[in-house]
């Protein structure tokens, strides 16, 4: 049930939107002030499906330390977009099931792996209201498996590593699976 001091917080905003610029300049946060504001609308439902799909998402259980999420992405190149499906998938998933989120994605090239890593800040200049910090997986992470005993012991790491460094110069020193 909405009481009268929370309504009376958001009145003084609605009002004299200004309040919120003086202040902070008081508590040394300095932002500009607005020269400008316009009243926005409130909800935020969504009218129309929206469709947004994470490559994968995983529950993993652990023994000593609970539960979490793992959304993992898979990025061939720079995409400015991806910071808004990003910040959704985070705050939707955690909002949705409650557990601790880790967002990994998977790179095969240097560039995207140094761009996806990272961290992404949303907010202003003087304060950052969420900052998304992805685990990446890249050739710089994932070692380069060419012996074929080592490919032979552990075939889903031989696997990830000739995706992720599918695009290296040396992806012809990979082993080649041909009997596994």
């Amino acid at each position: 049930m909405v009481r009268s001091p929370h309504e009376a917080l958001h009145q003084i905003f609605q009002e004299i939107p200004d309040v919120f610029s003086r202040t902070f300049r008081t508590l040394g946060l300095p932002f500009p002030d607005p020269v400008e504001v316009s009243l926005m609308p409130t909800d935020l439902t969504e009218t129309r499906p929206l469709e947004r799909r994470v490559d994968t998402l995983l529950h993993m259980r652990t023994r000593d330390e609970g539960s979490y999420l793992l959304a993992v992405e898979s990025q061939g190149r720079k995409d400015k977009a991806k910071l808004a499906s990003w910040a959704y998938y985070t705050a939707h998933l955690h909002s949705k099931y409650g557990l601790p989120l880790v967002l990994l994605v998977t790179c095969q090239d240097k560039a995207t792996v140094e761009w996806a890593s990272g961290p992404f800040a949303i907010g202003t200049r003087q304060w950052r209201t969420m900052t998304l910090s992805p685990l990446v997986l890249g050739p710089h992470k994932v070692p380069l498996v060419t012996d074929p005993g080592a490919a032979a012991r552990d075939i889903p790491l031989a696997t990830l590593s000739a995706i992720t460094h599918g695009k290296d110069a040396d992806a012809a020193g990979i082993v080649n699976y041909p009997s596994l």
